[in-house]
């Protein structure tokens, strides 16, 4: 199919007219067929291009004019050309064009790996507008030649950015959390470590620190610093701050002092709320510290007089990474988190019965929603410990246990999860929230075949209040991109050209956001902020900010994200600018220059590495690490460094990325050493299973090796089930060399082995037992309202064989007779609940023989058995037969219990 057919570079360099674009078409033609007797094999063999089976060598889109094919007319007979369409594509795109008499007709063929029907209808109506338009435009330069129809424009404008709805624009946050606490005072609001606090509490607490700021002078737009680990107190801090009128500056007690220090500085911090504990943390600073656990009686202070709060003030300054090598400041002003906040409550609404898991850091944006979110409306708090967030065992307890239903984690966080966790532990979350980096499809086939709960895939800058798009995702979608969805309310997003042009659908370009989430810019940096937030071209008197994002849309009408136009990555969820982290190579002294560049591959996620060229040769990658962790984050430390005697360069004189070899992530400087003890031989194995390393000694750091944080907790999981050790994730960060770590882990197996069981004095069984805050809690709503099946806890077990159905009666009634808390009942004794311990009876185990699909059914009549607290039993076991050899036994207690 080679035949007459020419190979045409174009050139559209320089923005030319249509009509300057015609001339150098036509030149170019003529030069070409100067030589078209030159066969095209000659030419594939002259240029001997990289062959590839998923394409054509030369060229990909091939356009065929022919003349026009008159019928023929023979005695008795006449021949009509019948189009007959192609079994295969063999181009990307051909366009075939036949001379008629009344013009030109053709037809589109298209390979069906690369484009769908809609794809390629669009481009036919592109081409067909383009040509329509060129008597009127043919001067113009290309960009401003129209692709686009009115109803297109009216599509990609309005119909698909109509999301204007109400919300509290007006408002603030400490007003409506104070309305909510005045509205649910007794309420769960907070659970962390084994402490429950109400609404009203929270308030009160709040109040105070709010007080103390107040009468320390703070007010509407200051920044108040909060260098606090997560906990109650941090959650206090925060709404204190609100109450004040300041906005809060989150300080992550894990980054560099250096930064920290920056941060407060380039802010302007007056105060910093902190615990005495991080004191010694904290870098020196001009601020004034302020200790929110220092105990201060409700009376010492005068009551706080309200300020004059509305809802353009700040409410956070988040900083994000800086191209320049400094972070920069993004100020959020609390009508855009209220418009955020508004969507997710119409969206995925939260009932006083939900639980939201509180696992992000605090600097990162999405712990805005997760802790606003569901105080503003009534449901619970779940907070993580301050290192609970990259232990992926604590936190299958922990929402296992306080019954979370509403999670979020990043990409690469729920691939760990996916791996490790069972579907029992995700069985009462209702909605689970991704975002802060792409999600790979897979990732979401995994997910939808473990896991029976909605995915939503959010997208957002930290320059916009928190997420900007959404994507209720799918099991049975087929897609190479996992969509980041539509606008939310009160958003506009656009995906523009260079020209700030719109792009047709399924044409890439970059996206831009406009709306209500926009942040009010960058703190004391007018001339970023000036670059990034720009006025928007379709509404008038408003900006839309620059996202550096890849984008297009789908004939769907739902964008998809591919990628960043700049070097701007993320990183577990953290935006990276990678120009950060060469500026803060480049003030090394033995480096020369520098680069840092992402790399993934089928064995690595994404990772960054970083290329150098060295002043002093005996510079070791270890100094270079030490160096970097005194100024940037774990999350910004390059997972591999490879030394260069030059970087390559392109013919700009720009580096050439490309040609950068590609990394081993193995840094080590010298002979491995080989282990020596059971401990060593042990983490020798894992790491070099889980770094991908044929090769570990026992002087290897772990993050020189190219682990990160992620890693980390999966290495806690594979010493947990293959030594049976619990090793804190903290060790690894402090012990990150195997002949360090293994001496610790000795110390854990040696304390485990040795532990002997605790003595424990019986109580008097027949005294009455006072109730936990918990459970008079539970006790007070039982009696209060009705509280139905709510705090019913089911489950199930299914079991295939041949079941012995009395020696399963019997070790229930083992059970029963063992367990206390099973033979509890709560009354009333002279206006005070009590806890009482009935004597055990053996119980018969109802058994029930039901056909399978009755089975759903008779499961969810036992979770929603209506308990009798004062009478009880509070628990209750059924046996479902489905055949001879498979059986469910279904079990349901109150959570009182």
């Amino acid at each position: 199919f080679f035949a007459n057919t020419l190979a045409l570079r174009g050139d559209l360099s320089g923005n030319p007219s249509f009509e300057t674009l015609l001339h150098r078409t036509r030149q170019t033609a003529l030069e070409a067929y100067e030589n078209q007797d030159v066969p095209f094999e000659r030419i594939v063999e002259a240029l001997q291009p990289v062959r590839d089976l998923s394409r054509q060598a030369i060229f990909q889109v091939m356009l065929a004019l022919h003349p026009q094919f008159s019928d023929l007319q023979m005695p008795g007979i006449s021949l009509r050309a019948e189009e007959r369409l192609p079994e295969s594509a063999k181009f990307d795109l051909a366009l075939e064009l036949t001379e008629t008499r009344d013009g030109l007709s053709g037809q589109l063929e298209y390979a069906l790996d690369l484009w769908d029907k809609e794809s390629a209808e669009q481009i036919v109506q592109c081409l067909s507008t383009l040509l329509q338009s060129l008597p009127d435009t043919v001067e113009c330069p290309l960009s401003q030649q129209p692709l686009l129809t009115a109803a297109g424009q009216y599509q990609l404008l309005t119909e698909w950015n109509n999301t204007a709805e109400d919300y509290p624009h007006d408002q603030c946050i400490a007003s409506l959390f104070e309305a909510q606490a005045e509205q649910t005072p007794d309420a769960l609001a907070v659970y962390f470590d084994g402490e429950e606090i109400d609404y009203r509490e929270l308030d009160r607490r709040a109040e105070q620190v709010a007080s103390r700021l107040v009468h320390a002078g703070i007010g509407p737009d200051c920044v108040v610093g909060l260098f606090v680990e997560r906990s109650i107190e941090m959650i206090s801090g925060l709404l204190g701050i609100l109450k004040s009128g300041a906005a809060y500056l989150p300080l992550d007690t894990d980054y560099p002092p250096d930064r920290i220090a920056y941060m407060l500085e380039d802010a302007q911090v007056p105060v910093v709320l902190t615990q005495r504990r991080l004191l010694a943390r904290l870098p020196e600073t001009s601020a004034c510290c302020m200790f929110i656990d220092d105990e201060t009686s409700e009376t010492a202070l005068p009551p706080r007089k309200a300020r004059n709060i509305n809802a353009h003030h700040l409410a956070y300054v988040i900083y994000t990474s800086g191209s320049t090598g400094r972070p920069k400041g993004v100020m959020i002003s609390h009508f855009s988190i209220l418009n955020h906040l508004s969507w997710m409550q119409r969206t995925h609404r939260l009932t006083p019965d939900d639980r939201v898991l509180q696992n992000a850091p605090v600097s990162f944006d999405v712990s805005v929603w997760q802790l606003f979110w569901p105080l503003l409306n009534g449901a619970g708090l779940v907070v993580t410990s301050p290192e609970g967030h990259r232990d992926l065992s604590y936190l299958s307890s922990l929402i296992e246990s306080s019954r979370v239903t509403v999670m979020h984690m990043v990409p690469s966080m729920l691939q760990a999860l996916v791996d490790i966790v069972s579907p029992h532990t995700l069985r009462r979350v209702r909605d689970f929230i991704v975002g802060g980096e792409a999600l790979p499809p897979s990732l979401l086939q995994d997910f939808s075949q473990r896991f029976d709960c909605r995915l939503h895939n959010q997208y957002g800058p930290t320059e916009t209040s928190v997420e900007v798009s959404w994507h209720q995702c799918s099991a049975d979608e087929d897609r190479l991109v996992v969509p980041i969805g539509a606008p939310l309310s009160n958003t506009r997003l656009y995906v523009l050209d260079r020209y700030f042009n719109l792009c047709p659908v399924g044409v890439p370009g970059e996206l831009y956001i406009a709306g209500a989430g926009l942040a009010r810019g960058y703190l004391n940096r007018p001339d970023i902020t000036a670059e990034r937030f720009l006025p928007d071209p379709f509404s008038d008197g408003q900006r839309m900010y620059r996202t550096g994002d890849l984008a297009r849309w789908t004939a769907r009408g739902v964008l998809e994200y591919l990628g960043r136009i700049d070097h701007q990555v993320k990183i577990r969820g953290f935006r990276v600018e990678t120009g950060e982290i060469d500026t803060c190579l480049l003030a090394h002294p033995g480096i020369h220059q520098a680069i840092v560049v992402p790399w993934s591959s089928e064995q690595k996620p994404l990772q960054l590495v970083a290329y150098l060229v060295l002043k002093d040769p005996a510079l070791q990658t270890a100094e270079v690490q030490v160096h970097l962790r005194r100024f940037l984050p774990e999350h910004m430390i390059p997972a591999a460094f490879v030394t260069l005697g030059a970087l390559p360069l392109t013919p700009n004189s720009k580096v050439d990325r490309k040609a950068l070899p590609p990394p081993t992530f193995v840094t080590r400087q010298r002979q491995a050493v080989p282990p020596r003890t059971s401990e060593e031989f042990a983490l020798c194995e894992i790491w070099g299973l889980l770094l991908n390393c044929p090769e570990v000694g026992i002087e290897d750091d772990f993050f020189a090796l190219g682990g990160h944080s992620l890693l980390a907790m999966r290495m806690v999981a594979m010493v947990r089930a293959r030594l049976g050790v619990e090793l804190p994730l903290r060790e690894i960060f402090d012990a990150p060399v195997i002949v360090q770590l293994a001496s610790r882990l000795a110390h854990y197996q040696a304390r485990e082995e040795g532990s002997s069981p605790i003595g424990i004095t019986p109580r008097d069984g027949n005294q009455p037992l006072r109730l936990s805050f918990s459970q008079e809690r539970l006790w007070f709503l039982d009696r209060l309202v009705e509280a139905g099946v709510a705090y019913n806890v089911p489950w199930s077990l299914e079991m295939r064989g041949e079941l012995q159905t009395a020696a399963l009666e019997w070790a229930i009634n083992q059970v029963i007779c063992r367990h206390e808390s099973l033979r509890t009942v709560f009354r009333n004794s002279n206006g005070t609940a009590v806890q009482t311990i009935v004597p055990a009876e053996n119980e018969s185990l109802v058994s029930q023989s039901v056909p399978e699909y009755a089975l759903d059914n008779v499961l969810q009549t036992v979770a929603e058995y209506k308990f009798e607290l004062q009478t009880g039993p509070l628990y209750r076991f059924r046996l479902y037969r489905l055949s001879a050899e498979r059986h469910v036994l279904a079990f349901v207690a109150h959570h009182i219990i």
